[in-house]
């Protein structure tokens, strides 16, 4: 499966291709040499908005547009699998289903009574729950998949 890097530009890019379960580096501070020497030692496609740095094999040059946008682009074009929230949408860690009683303390009290299920991101232990935003989230991510095809 396809891999990805993205530049600093494309934060929410990067936090929707998490969430549909793909594997999206996002380095906040690292320059164009440093993002394209990680590109290619990690086998990753590097995406960017900056016309120069896709000069430049094997990156993909994206336009401003809607993050809702971008990824569609990013998925008509690259062989990937969508797994929805199967990647931390913070580190790009792997996401696991978590036993209710091992979040006790770790979420606010109000929410543990309200769900029976979580998830936790094995890399920086986040913990996700099916809370307010949930079904936006999901629905955003059906409209990606039919877009798709």
């Amino acid at each position: 499966m396809t891999k990805f890097l993205l530049d600093r530009m494309l934060g929410q890019t990067a936090k929707w291709l998490r969430l549909l379960g793909i594997d999206a580096e996002y380095p906040e501070d690292i320059d164009d040499e440093e993002l394209l020497k990680k590109a290619e030692e990690e086998n990753r496609v590097l995406i960017t908005r900056d016309r120069e740095l896709a000069r430049n094999e094997g990156v993909m040059l994206v336009e401003k547009a809607p993050a809702e946008d971008t990824v569609v682009r990013i998925l008509e074009s690259y062989d990937v699998k969508i797994e929805p929230m199967t990647r931390c949408s913070k580190c790009n860690g792997e996401v696991e289903e978590i036993e209710k009683k091992d979040v006790e303390k770790k979420v606010p009290e109000g929410v543990f009574q309200r769900h029976d299920t979580f998830w936790i991101c094995k890399e920086c232990d986040q913990i996700y729950w099916e809370g307010t935003h949930w079904d936006s989230i999901m629905e955003t991510v059906e409209k990606i998949k039919k877009r798709i095809g």
